[in-house]
């Protein structure tokens, strides 16, 4: 029951499983237009936890009981929530089958796409190598793994589906023509990867963070308060553009995955575990890896302070489309600069540690496969905050 885009979406956050207190900025509103508002609100509460009765749905979103009702009522009707045995009151829980969307992470020349449900969770997977990393080869690779992933649908479930997000470096415009037969969202995979970590992820209670994607080019996505900062004309985030280490390179030089991909294609490809990249590589291959991390991790401490002086995050998550073992090894080998950084009195004490992305490897996909559900069904971090009950101009 896609609920229709005239709201001002504000993201609730993760209420603590069975019991939630109401969190800053997920408060519903009771004003006559508000109507889908409120829907998205209450779903995404119920998203986020196990079960809530209706007086715990009224505590968190600060709706009336009978708005409650009668939002229950309407999200019952349209089989995304149902209600669940939980002693004298009654409980609801999502229908984790009530929706999907399909997620598309298109990367050089390997495309990866997944169907996801209203919960976030994979129920079909698929990946493709295209011939090149041009639109020109991309564009059929990734309708082709579009449709393979789409065949595995249960047909009584194929009208469920709303639509395909993507996470793409390309022009939109050649997306949306690779898969016209579709209703297709397009976000950079910066903000994909920060989606994915603030929607599905261990995302600070606040929702100040940032997540870093190391790729051809370093790039962050950043949240501020739950809300997505895009900068003037989407230039937020470009972090790579920054030069950094006494040698004074950019950060994309620095930490440019040029000798690295090869290995992890390879390692993909052959379907590696993504907890255990480094093991599997040779002696020789394993010192490429190590010392792409130095690099990396050298350079890298300039840029987080730089970020963390102007944003004080909550927390600075790194990974992407990286195997979780790498990525260890990075905050390891940042932890350790970052120590050494800050043994004098003047250094910068506030600098927060590296975490490695929640989501790991997925982290992109996933967040692409939820921007059908911010389009249609759930409040969504991508608009801007409210100011004094206004929406942001």
């Amino acid at each position: 029951m896609p609920f229709g885009r005239d709201y001002h979406p504000r993201m609730a956050d993760r209420p603590p499983h069975e019991r939630a207190a109401p969190p800053r900025g997920s408060a519903g509103r009771n004003l006559v237009h508000a109507a889908d508002h409120n829907a998205r609100v209450t779903l995404e509460a119920l998203r986020r936890a196990v079960s809530l009765t209706r007086q715990d749905l009224a505590e968190v979103t600060g709706l009336t009981a009978p708005g409650i009702t009668n939002i229950i009522r309407r999200l019952v009707e349209a089989h995304l929530i149902r209600p669940v045995d939980g002693g004298r009151a009654t409980r609801f829980a999502i229908e984790p089958d009530g929706a999907f969307a399909l997620g598309v992470d298109p990367y050089g020349d390997l495309v990866q796409v997944a169907i996801v449900d209203l919960k976030g969770r994979i129920v079909h997977r698929a990946r493709r190598r295209a011939a090149s990393a041009a639109i020109e080869d991309v564009g059929p690779a990734m309708r082709a793994a579009v449709e393979s992933v789409l065949s595995l649908l249960d047909p009584a479930l194929a009208g469920r589906l709303l639509g395909i997000g993507v996470a793409t470096p390309f022009d939109p415009a050649a997306i949306t023509a690779a898969l016209a037969d579709h209703p297709v969202v397009v976000e950079r995979s910066s903000v994909a990867a920060a989606l994915g970590e603030r929607l599905l992820g261990n995302a600070p209670a606040d929702g100040s963070f940032v997540h870093v994607l190391f790729g051809r080019e370093v790039r962050a996505g950043l949240m501020i308060r739950g809300h997505l900062f895009h900068g003037v004309t989407d230039r937020a985030g470009r972090i790579g553009q920054m030069r950094t280490g006494e040698d004074g390179i950019l950060l994309d030089e620095a930490a440019s995955m040029t000798a690295l991909q090869p290995l992890l294609d390879r390692h993909w490809d052959a379907g590696g575990d993504p907890d255990a990249f480094l093991e599997a590589l040779a002696p020789a291959d394993r010192a490429i890896a190590e010392a792409w991390v130095d690099r990396a991790a050298q350079h890298f401490v300039d840029a987080a302070i730089a970020v963390s002086g102007f944003l004080a995050p909550g927390g600075i998550f790194v990974g992407g489309r990286l195997p979780r073992d790498l990525v260890r090894l990075f905050a390891h080998r940042f932890a350790a600069i970052r120590a050494e950084r800050m043994a004098g009195p003047l250094q910068p004490q506030w600098l927060p540690e590296i975490v490695p992305a929640s989501l790991g490897s997925d982290c992109v996909l996933l967040g692409a496969a939820m921007l059908p559900f911010l389009e249609t069904l759930l409040p969504d971090p991508r608009a801007p905050p409210e100011v004094s009950g206004f929406a942001a101009g």
